[in-house]
């Protein structure tokens, strides 16, 4: 499980939350991070969550969401158009040979690109049908305000 802690900053209908949450060390190594909402100061992003527990503005929550939906979001987004790049790629360069008067290597480069657009609004489409609460984190937890002060300012000082 990968764990988030954020602030509810907006609700988004019925039961999704856009969520402020501070850049982990997890994001430092994801290779994404440039590609997700990030705030103005760099150091914070906003994420969309499934807000079941009923959330409201401004409280602190947990968000969790599982390696595997991670894993398979991260697949289907970076390995799936790399694959069909390959393969337009192979196409492009069978039919180039074939043919006469095509050199086989631009027919494999202009493929290659066909595919990988293509693969990028099949995946665009195809994520429409597929209900967002399936891959988006979740809010589990509510966090009590005195369990995410400084110690400092628990105590009362």
């Amino acid at each position: 499980m990968i764990e988030e802690q954020g602030t509810v900053i907006e609700l988004r209908g019925k039961h999704i939350a856009a969520v402020l949450c501070e850049k982990s060390s997890f994001c430092k190594n994801c290779a994404s991070m440039e590609a997700c909402q990030v705030g103005t100061d760099n150091k914070s992003k906003v994420i969309e969550a499934h807000n079941s527990i009923g959330a409201q503005v401004g409280e602190r929550v947990r968000l969790v969401t599982s390696t595997k939906n991670f894993l398979q979001s991260s697949f289907v987004l970076y390995m799936v158009p790399l694959i069909a790049l390959l393969v337009g790629a192979v196409i492009g360069n069978l039919v180039g040979e074939k043919l006469e008067g095509v050199d086989p290597n631009l027919l494999s480069a202009i493929l290659g690109t066909a595919f990988l657009a293509g693969s990028y609004m099949v995946i665009k489409v195809g994520s429409r049908a597929i209900p967002k609460e399936n891959y988006m984190p979740r809010i589990v937890e509510i966090i009590p305000l005195d369990e995410h002060l400084p110690d400092d300012l628990k105590n009362g000082n």
